[in-house]
């Protein structure tokens, strides 16, 4: 099938939600086509039905969602008619999919070739031996290293890019027709991302396989799409070839998620000289696994240093493992280092002891990544909000009195006071633990992926959030991300580390325009649509802003 005579073609397709949800429909009156070897994406904010649309097509919604109207024809025939029998034999050999989680989608106690094995059994007669030598052939092609070692190793063993890779070995197993990849990597460093997104492009090619594409991110669509389809509130607003959508958006809501997109072209210069509220020096941190045999220490924050000025933004930039979080946790002494030492207004946080630490808690405050983990999901908002200021003695009316005011700080309607964490939108959980954090007045704010796993839009509006709150009470934040376009937003200096070192530090337009090493340069290289979303100078803009 060449690419325009369609392979899918989705008509009116409705899909009902549970009575007691927040609306009646997930998916309404949706049409798509999908041609033979094309990607086509599908893109929109979280609760705008993509992921329920491209679960209709595989027959896997969820208990209580339903199909009440339309028509999904792949070649010809309607998949909601088929039986269930025939929908399996369809699923997995001419449609396979690849999940957003993969460690949720894989089995954790099952090797992962017995997994690629038992979906190749499924739908093939061939011998173990051979189905597991196609096993180890597919994680070869997907580039991973010792294929047959990875045949035995479990989920857990892996990094989230192998076991993506390992995902889409499976998805490839029996060589389907339609490959749908539900955000597959939302949750991955730009490098991987972009290594995964070459690798689904290639294999695209290759095989001439038809993609249907989720995502949220419009970088994501720069770099994939053959074809756009955008929704909202479970409708289709808008679609056309990526061309068209891209560089000429019809619809106000497709302007705003691609205005959404960081694109590095408003840097903040860098303050002024003043003495550091906080310097760190040598910081060391080991970690030591096992028993009496238990192999040698691992070190995870090697040597590094960095200073931060009031009213300062220092971003502290690497992919997962680089030792960003765990430094981030030895500066505010949730570990304890091995070595170094963190200097705040003149005391050394590493040499203090629980009672020396105490009254300095509450100036040093953290914002965490993921906000309903770190939110008790049997407390009221009004509870989590003024458990710092009580526990420090604050009178619990003049908390809550405060506690009001916070929320209206950070966009929320102090009515949320009497709810809990899981009435509540991921943007709006991580407002909730904002106000927490500056109900106890912090000098310093340490943000440790704040917004990684949020929606465009809504990671557009927490990152101005916490800038303008930032000037507004004139702190100092430490900003952890693995994005240099988020870097960008916020930070008026950017410090890039790797495998637990310093690789280079400097003012984020200087990171941004002249980087000093080639693992900048890769990660600046990595971000998805850069190419096609960012201004054609983004040095001139940065000149440009800084005048």
């Amino acid at each position: 099938m060449t690419q325009g005579a369609s392979l899918v073609s989705i008509r009116d397709l409705t899909v009902a939600l549970p009575p007691g949800a927040d609306r009646a429909l997930a998916v309404e009156k949706v049409s798509l086509e999908i041609g033979g070897n094309e990607i086509v994406c599908i893109v929109g904010e979280s609760g705008s039905g993509k992921s329920i649309a491209a679960h209709a097509v595989m027959g896997l919604l969820p208990r209580g969602v339903q199909v009440t109207g339309g028509e999904i024809l792949f070649d010809g025939a309607d998949l909601l008619k088929l039986q269930p029998e025939a929908m399996r034999r369809r699923r997995g050999r001419d449609i396979a999919m690849i999940f957003q989680d993969p460690m949720a989608a894989l089995n954790p106690v099952v090797a992962i070739g017995a997994q690629i094995v038992e979906q190749i059994h499924a739908h093939r007669a061939m011998p173990q031996t051979a189905a597991l030598a196609l096993a180890a052939g597919l994680l070869g092609q997907m580039g991973l290293r010792d294929a047959r070692g990875l045949l035995k190793a479990y989920p857990h063993q892996l990094s989230g890019g192998q076991r993506q890779r390992a995902m889409i070995a499976m998805a490839l197993s029996l060589s389907p027709r339609l490959l749908i990849a539900d955000e597959p990597t939302t949750a991955l460093d730009v490098t991987t991302q972009a290594q995964i997104l070459q690798l689904i492009k290639t294999i695209q090619a290759e095989r001439g396989m038809s993609v249907l594409f989720i995502t949220h991110d419009f970088g994501v669509v720069a770099d994939m799409a053959d074809r756009v389809a955008v929704m909202r509130h479970g409708r289709v607003l808008e679609s056309g070839t990526a061309a068209k959508v891209l560089g000429e958006p019809a619809h106000a809501y497709t302007r705003a998620l691609i205005a959404a997109v960081p694109k590095g072209d408003n840097i903040l210069p860098p303050l002024p000289e003043a003495p550091p509220l906080m310097a760190v020096t040598g910081l060391t941190k080991r970690f030591r696994r096992g028993g009496f045999f238990a192999r040698p220490a691992t070190t995870v924050v090697d040597a590094v240093s960095l200073t931060l000025k009031r009213g300062e933004t220092l971003g502290i930039v690497g992919e997962s493992g680089s030792g960003k979080s765990t430094l981030a946790r030895c500066v505010i002494r949730l570990l304890d280092p091995e070595e170094g030492e963190i200097l705040f207004d003149g005391a050394d946080l590493a040499r203090l002891g629980p009672k020396g630490l105490r009254p300095v808690r509450r100036r040093i405050q953290m914002v965490f990544q993921d906000p309903f983990s770190s939110l008790n999901p049997r407390h009221t908002v009004a509870d989590i909000v003024t458990a710092g200021p009580r526990a420090h003695g604050e009178d619990a009316r003049l908390a809550r009195a405060r506690a009001i005011d916070m929320l209206r700080l950070v966009g929320l309607n102090p009515e949320a006071m009497d709810r809990l964490p899981h009435q509540f939108s991921g943007g709006q959980r991580q407002r909730i633990g904002l106000a927490r954090a500056l109900m106890l007045k912090p000098d310093v704010l340490i943000a440790d992926e704040p917004v990684s796993a949020l929606d465009a839009t809504v990671q557009a509006q927490v990152l101005k959030l916490l800038d303008d709150v930032r000037r507004q009470m004139n702190l100092a934040m430490l900003f952890i991300t693995h994005d240099m376009r988020v870097a960008a937003e916020v930070c008026h200096r950017v410090m890039v580390m790797r495998h637990g070192q310093v690789v280079e530090t400097g003012p984020t337009r200087d990171i941004f325009t002249a980087p000093g090493s080639d693992y900048t340069r890769s990660l600046l290289a990595a971000i998805p649509g850069r190419a096609r979303l960012e201004p054609a100078d983004p040095a001139q803009n940065i000149r440009q802003t800084m005048e």
